[in-house]
């Protein structure tokens, strides 16, 4: 692990396979159970309901001591003093099961976090409503990576947060079935759910009793996109599974998108790859056509019922 203290970056060895790498543009996200120590995670807690003096190991020239001290006030949804301190950044931040994900996802010389959100539920509590996080961006780029962070454990009975695997790229049909497709993503303390931003989601019901802690995050990308995780030689990219109708189109761009073969990517509709089903009797047309089109990511967030933004969220991509 090399750690730049100085730009916020870390760099270390990647760790996920283009299967897994694959598998994540599909899924939309990675549960990472209980790789942060005990002691840590007990640490983090305490210091979240101010029982640790902060003691943060540098003061950026725009804040003061007592600016970052009252991030931690129980008004304050942003506790951010804590990514200052030592002992968060190394144990937590660079956790290494974490590390090896995100230098596979998003490159060299990752981006840590400047800004951490602690959404604290007081249990019980009824379900939030389904939404897409503020600011969401729905197309191939992972310039970013959002973290959840689970100090303690978080069975069903806490509300753990819900998501719809899949649903990052803003499909309709996943806001229609939330509820049938969605999977809680229940973890034990010193979890990790390393997601798209855009995943839709939402904090479960919860039955049991006590304060849930929940630190959410962005690693960022600081480098050009290309294919340097674990190579596996009997990859194949052109009978690789995708996914189903009109999803796969958007996964499969996402995947060469992170390959930086962005350029490379044409589709030619229809049953054309990416599309392809086990029992077909020869390749699928269209693999590395000359000429095709692009997905058109302004579409697939049409119509979502939350009524709160427009298409791709007010951006146009240009």
């Amino acid at each position: 692990m090399q750690y730049n203290s100085q730009d916020r970056t870390f760099d270390t060895k990647p760790t996920l396979t283009d299967t897994q790498v694959l598998e994540f543009c599909k899924q939309g996200y990675i549960i990472l159970d209980g790789v942060v120590p005990k002691e840590i995670n007990e640490k983090v807690c305490k210091y979240l309901a101010g029982k640790v003096s902060p003691n943060p190991s540098n003061i950026p020239s725009h804040l003061t001591l007592e600016m970052l001290k009252s991030t931690l006030d129980s008004n304050s949804p942003e506790p951010n003093i804590i990514l200052l301190e030592d002992w968060f950044i190394n144990e937590v931040l660079l956790n290494s099961d974490l590390a090896g994900i995100l230098r596979s996802l998003l490159g060299k010389n990752v981006g840590l976090p400047v800004l951490v959100s602690n959404h604290t539920a007081e249990c019980p509590g009824p379900a939030q409503s389904w939404h897409h996080d503020a600011d969401s961006l729905f197309g191939p780029e992972v310039n970013y990576l959002e973290t959840f962070y689970y100090p303690q454990d978080t069975p069903i009975e806490m509300g753990p947060t819900d998501v719809v695997p899949g649903s990052h790229i803003g499909l309709n049909k996943f806001h229609h079935q939330a509820d049938e497709l969605s999977t809680a993503t229940v973890a034990s303390a010193g979890s990790f759910v390393l997601h798209s931003q855009s995943i839709y989601h939402r904090r479960g019901r919860a039955t049991g009793t006590g304060t849930r802690n929940m630190l959410k995050f962005n690693y960022w990308r600081t480098t050009s996109p290309t294919r340097d995780w674990i190579k596996q030689p009997e990859f194949d990219f052109e009978t690789a599974e995708y996914g189903g109708h009109f999803a796969a189109r958007y996964y499969a761009h996402m995947f060469y998108w992170l390959c930086g073969k962005e350029k490379d990517f044409k589709l030619i509709g229809g049953q054309g790859w990416p599309w392809n089903k086990p029992n077909q009797i020869a390749p699928s047309y269209g693999y590395n056509a000359e000429d095709g089109y692009k997905p058109d990511w302004s579409r697939v967030h049409e119509g979502c019922p939350c009524g709160s933004h427009s298409v791709n969220s007010g951006y146009t991509k240009c």
